[in-house]
């Protein structure tokens, strides 16, 4: 069965957790990973996301894989997180 465990949890930390992952992969094809915030007022928002942690991360780690994959050797993938109201 497919469990949704929704709760607050730090999506800056999700991010980094991510990176730490897949850093291996990226540093084997020289390709710097990189995170931005469109405003660093916003970062207290980043913190207290209500949601699965678990399916963020899992579903960060499929992009940024896909990223690393499709990106050429001395690339740079970036992961941009945007406020919407």
């Amino acid at each position: 069965s497919f469990n949704i465990n929704n709760e607050y949890f730090d999506l800056t930390k999700t991010i980094y957790e991510a990176f730490q992952i897949i850093s291996y992969q990226a540093t084997a094809n020289n390709i710097e990973l990189e995170a931005e915030i469109d405003d660093p007022k916003n970062m207290h928002i980043l913190k207290h996301i209500y949601g699965d942690e678990r399916r963020f991360l899992q579903i960060l780690l499929n992009f940024l894989s896909n990223s690393l994959k499709f990106s050429m050797e001395g690339g740079k993938v970036k992961v941009r997180v945007n406020i919407m109201d």
